[in-house]
């Protein structure tokens, strides 16, 4: 099944996912049977749940265009550059891992090979490219360039930033140039998203819960469709929202954070928790509009069952 990632959480996010991922067709349920050998994601990043996405891409690799600047990662799963250019804040976006079922499930055309790596397209927009690296058990791993932080700009080589960076990526996967994270003591880092939630999932009403979209770095997980109703489990960096209409209460003997987001059409409310440094757990649960108290109640009672699976923080 064709989907474009949804918003997947908070506004701070929606966005970078959205521009990140792009429009990929996920596999729901059971992986595929996929390829360990030669030329896979197994093989060439090894624990996807451990790899330090920033150390994918260094910086100065982009200097031809100017400097680019690391920014605070909001996720295990990507980091992000900004890179001034053209009067414009180009956002370069790389690092985030999904499973498809087949290459032709990807919507781009193939323009290159490194190594065993395929290359990937999508076919470009005035704000925004975006290219995939395609691994042969059936992983992706997304990389762009875009101006949202700089409406109405154009910046002509934006695609040419794109291509450099994920050339590069490309170069030192092969090359295995890349680091990995040792997640200290009571971290979110090592948990399986998809793990997390059993007994619940029968509180969110309508919830096809048979259909989970697992990622392969396993920080995220989604039960149900793009559309609604659906629940999204996911361990980010971030602080703790700090909007307005944030209820602080305490669930499963944590203090937490719920509170609904506004995304234009759907209800969206959100149970967070804190653990480690910047780690948040974040329970999403999205239902039809005008359903606010049915989904942050349905939000509570998930976060509930996570909360209480989460690794004890001091």
């Amino acid at each position: 099944m064709r989907r474009c990632r949804a918003a997947l959480g908070t506004a701070v996010f929606v966005t970078a996912l959205l521009l990140l991922s792009g429009c990929t067709s996920q596999v729901s349920g059971a992986p595929a049977a996929t390829r360990p050998g030669p030329g896979s994601a197994a093989e060439l990043l090894g624990d996807a749940g451990t790899v330090d996405s920033c150390s994918l891409l260094d910086p100065t690799s982009l200097d031809q265009f100017g400097t680019a600047q690391p920014q605070p990662q909001e996720s295990y799963d990507y980091c992000w550059l900004r890179l001034p250019m053209s009067d414009a804040q180009v956002a370069v976006r790389f690092g985030l891992l999904e499973r498809v079922r087949s290459l032709d499930d990807v919507p781009a055309r193939q323009i290159e090979l490194v190594g065993p790596l395929r290359i990937l397209e999508a076919s470009p927009v005035p704000d925004r490219c975006a290219r995939y690296i395609f691994f042969i058990d059936n992983i992706t791993l997304a990389v762009s360039a875009d101006t949202a932080d700089s409406p109405n700009t154009t910046v002509s080589s934006l695609c040419s930033v794109t291509e450099k960076a994920t050339h590069t990526i490309a170069q030192n996967i092969v090359a295995k140039k890349i680091e990995h994270h040792a997640y200290p003591p009571s971290s979110f880092g090592p948990l399986d998203a998809c793990k997390a939630v059993v007994t619940t999932l029968g509180q969110i009403p309508g919830l096809a819960a048979a259909e989970t979209t697992a990622y392969p770095a396993h920080h995220q997980c989604r039960w149900g469709t793009a559309t609604v109703p659906s629940l999204t489990l996911r361990y980010v960096l971030s602080a703790p929202s700090a909007a307005a209409n944030v209820h602080h209460e305490t669930i499963a003997g944590r203090t937490s954070g719920v509170y609904t987001v506004d995304i234009n059409g759907p209800t969206l409310c959100v149970a967070e928790v804190a653990g480690i440094g910047r780690e948040l757990a974040q329970v999403i649960v999205r239902t039809a509009p005008g359903t606010t108290a049915t989904a942050c109640a349905a939000a509570r009672i998930v976060a509930g069952e996570v909360w209480s699976k989460l690794p004890v923080t001091s």
